[in-house]
């Protein structure tokens, strides 16, 4: 079982598109069990499945209070299927914003809480419930991404090629750096260029992390199907399958599932 954190710091960068697109093509193409974390208070990944529950979410529990005898059980219990088989969903709620990291040192926030999962969905031949988790982060560095971060086996950066999110690159490579402290086994699977379109600058900026010494998967081209694919709340392999993003977005799971991984 993989656990993967599909992060950046910066919005606007399609992690959300990501996430549920990888979702999908894990379980239809690859016949994967799959199961989506929506970590961001925006609730994007939630609301394309449908919106919240009754069942809890995220945000509950990452506030589980220590003496709670069972968590795993409660995280379990917060799962619900999607429109896409294969695939489930620990929802998350606006609730998620006010999760911030001076609540972990309070106490008032479990951070380790998913990890705890996590490890008991692997079971103990790693051939557990699930075999693909994924977790869609938030734009901000907050005690649900960290919580997220102590989970993930390996990160996915989607990134926009313009300069303000290269430049935010630095930062956010820190971040995950200071939390291989907590999760040494945290790796950086690479970086997804997303909203590409031919370009010199576009080209340089890809070079320029591959020079870097980063991995970085097959690009994602600009294409009008993602926004109409959010709209109608249905993957692309189910509105558009042959768009440009959609090919793409297969080409990159290929690339993601040869597991190329490199330390930060």
């Amino acid at each position: 079982m993989r656990t993967t954190a599909i992060l950046n710091l910066k919005g606007g960068v399609a992690k959300t598109v990501t996430t549920v697109n990888m979702a999908a093509i894990l379980a239809r193409d690859y016949k994967a069990r799959v199961l989506l974390i929506d970590a961001d208070c925006q609730c994007n990944c939630t609301e394309f499945f449908g919106g919240t529950s009754d069942k809890g979410t995220l945000a509950d529990i990452l506030r589980l209070p220590d003496s709670y005898p069972d968590p795993v059980t409660f995280c379990a219990d917060c799962i619900r299927g999607t429109t896409v088989d294969g695939v489930n969903l620990i929802p998350g709620d606006d609730s998620l914003m006010d999760l911030d990291l001076s609540k972990v040192e309070l106490g008032r926030v479990r951070m380790n809480v998913l990890r705890q999962f996590v490890e008991a969905a692997k079971g103990l031949d790693d051939k557990g419930i699930y075999d693909y988790i994924l977790i869609d982060c938030p734009p901000a560095f907050n005690a649900a991404s960290a919580a997220a971060l102590v989970a993930a086996d390996d990160i996915i950066i989607p990134i926009k090629l313009d300069a303000f999110s290269l430049r935010g690159m630095g930062n956010l490579m820190r971040q995950i750096s200071n939390m291989r402290k907590i999760n040494p086994r945290l790796k950086l699977a690479g970086v997804l260029p997303t909203m590409w379109y031919r370009d010199a600058q576009m080209q340089d900026a890809e070079k320029m992390l591959a020079d870097a010494g980063l991995t970085v998967f097959p690009h994602i081209r600009r294409s009008d199907k993602v926004d109409r694919m959010t709209w109608q709340q249905r993957p692309l392999l189910a509105t558009s399958p042959n768009s440009a993003a959609g090919v793409d977005y297969r080409r990159f799971v290929k690339a993601y599932m040869r597991g190329g991984q490199e330390n930060v």
